[in-house]
């Protein structure tokens, strides 16, 4: 009960109420003791009764002032509570006595801390911020990115739409994409696109490097991430003199000056689960640029653009399959019904020649039909040709198991069939070659006699091809005594002679061709 009545009507009041009840009381006491107890002089008891008056007044004033300043610390705790920014918060230090000295200046470092805190806790949230909406950002690019890949079919174009995603989150010098020209290991690695940034690249090429190959000293860099299946990343980039003068004088390739002034780059694999289809590289002026963030969104930009790579892979292999199963299908048909036709044709044409032949004796119109006979039977035997060579179009991978001899004799008797062109020929009937160079040079060779038939008006024409005795290779020679021409003029637009020159050129033989006007025209193809 007293410890209740001290809480309520003591220690909730004022300090100098407390001062003056703790000092008065006592004095009062003692001074009705002297006076009425001990019968003090009345001076005396005035004197104590002064003293403790005094002793109350200043022990009021003192608390007064040690309250106030107590007031002003659980001021400042208020405000530091409700306050967000502490930096208006400004406590003053308290100098009445030591011990609100010291509280104060506990008060005034704690404040300081948690102002350090505070700045650096809205340093951490602003660099948070940052990197929230940088991973929006990218986020929102990888969508747009597979969006975008998704509706592309086309290599070219998925090269393009990938680069310029890349552009939108990354800031780089260069950026390009690779890729082999055929799946096997022999196919050429070229440059499937690109993009330089202006400012730091220095002057664009003029001329487009699309279709180029890689250098040889980056060669080794694709052929390892080709083979690892892994990313390369180099932050410093460190090339001495005297290697960088033979990198320039042995490397002829153009697409290195995509590479120059480079002091960090990263290459990543273009891949979808084992396959790699082709190498993603990004280069920068500034070393140490690319941090595990750039790499990680580097990586799944090469990530979604291998899958899409080979979504457009699997799509043209179907659409191949789709053309090569519709053409097996027409050469089928041709051969169950136009070219069975064109056999019971011939044949009856050939029985009607020889049934003439016995008619004829001295009759001219059974002379006459003999040679009508003739000619059917020899349009019969030339569409006959025409029409296995049409069904040898339709299904390109037989003319890789047909001897060359044979395939020369169907153009030869398709030419012959037109009976303006008398055809004299020497074909041998082994040739050695692999598949490729029998089809290039029965593609020359067929262009060639078109040539003959429609432009050169000769009335005889040779075709022969040797083959050494020993070894491999031959010799491919076709001459017509037309009128010629002048090989150095050849039309606008008419690319025959380009054709047949590319053909020689990718099988490693030597081309020529011999011509004047009213010369005839030879040409000769060599192949070791």
């Amino acid at each position: 009960m007293w410890v209740r009545l001290r809480r309520r009507h003591f220690d909730s009041r004022p300090l100098a109420w407390q001062f003056a009840v703790v000092i008065l009381l006592p004095a009062l006491l003692v001074a009705a003791i002297l006076h009425w107890g001990l019968r003090v002089a009345p001076e005396l008891v005035g004197a104590v009764l002064a003293t403790a008056g005094l002793s109350t007044v200043v022990s009021a004033l003192l608390a007064h002032r040690v309250g106030r300043a107590l007031r002003q610390l659980i001021a400042a705790t208020r405000i530091v509570r409700r306050s967000t920014p502490l930096d208006d918060v400004n406590l003053p230090l308290q100098t009445c006595s030591a011990e609100l000295q010291r509280a104060s200046a506990g008060l005034r470092r704690l404040i300081e801390v948690w102002r350090r805190r505070q700045r650096e806790l809205i340093a951490q949230t602003e660099i948070l911020g940052r990197r929230l909406e940088l991973r929006t950002h990218e986020l929102s690019t990888l969508q747009d990115l597979s969006i975008g890949l998704a509706s592309k079919t086309e290599l070219h174009e998925l090269v393009a739409e990938a680069l310029g995603a890349l552009e939108q989150t990354m800031a780089y010098t260069s950026a390009s994409v690779w890729s082999r020209t055929a799946r096997d290991e022999g196919g050429q690695v070229v440059l499937m696109g690109y993009r330089q940034n202006d400012d730091d690249a220095g002057p664009l090429p003029a001329d487009d490097l699309t279709g180029m190959r890689l250098s040889r000293s980056n060669l080794q860099h694709y052929e390892h991430i080709e083979r690892e299946g892994a990313a390369i990343v180099e932050n410093r980039v460190r090339q001495s003199l005297l290697s960088w003068l033979w990198s320039w004088l042995s490397d002829d390739a153009r697409t290195s000056g995509l590479y120059r002034g480079t002091k960090a780059w990263m290459a990543v694999p273009l891949k979808s689960r084992e396959s790699v289809m082709g190498v993603l590289r990004v280069d920068h002026q500034e070393p140490d640029f690319f941090d595990a963030e750039r790499v990680r969104l580097l990586t799944a930009v090469g990530s979604q653009t291998g899958l899409a790579m080979r979504h457009a892979q699997l799509l043209a292999q179907q659409k191949d399959q789709a053309v090569v199963a519709e053409r097996n299908r027409i050469a089928r048909d041709l051969h169950d019904a136009v070219s069975q036709t064109l056999f019971a044709a011939n044949v009856i044409a050939g029985t009607l020649g020889r049934l003439a032949s016995r008619l004829a004796g001295g009759d001219a119109g059974a002379a006459a039909l003999q040679q009508q006979a003739e000619a059917l039977e020899r349009l019969n035997k030339g569409a006959l040709s025409e029409m296995r060579l049409l069904m040898f179009e339709l299904r390109p991978d037989a003319l890789e198991h047909l001897p060359l001899a044979e395939l020369l004799q169907y153009a030869i008797d398709a030419l012959a069939s037109r009976g303006t062109i008398e055809v004299s020929h020497r074909l041998a009937h082994e040739d050695r070659l692999p598949g490729t160079s029998r089809i290039h040079i029965y593609r020359i060779a067929q262009e060639a006699l078109s040539n003959i038939g429609r432009h050169s008006g000769a009335r005889h024409a040779v075709i022969e091809w040797i083959v050494p005795e020993h070894g491999t290779g031959g010799r491919l020679r076709i001459a017509d005594d037309g009128h010629g021409f002048d090989p150095g003029a050849s039309p606008p637009g008419h690319f025959g002679l380009s054709n047949m020159a590319e053909r020689a050129a990718e099988i490693g033989a030597t081309w020529n061709i011999t011509s004047g006007p009213d010369e005839g025209t030879e040409i000769r193809l060599e192949l070791p």
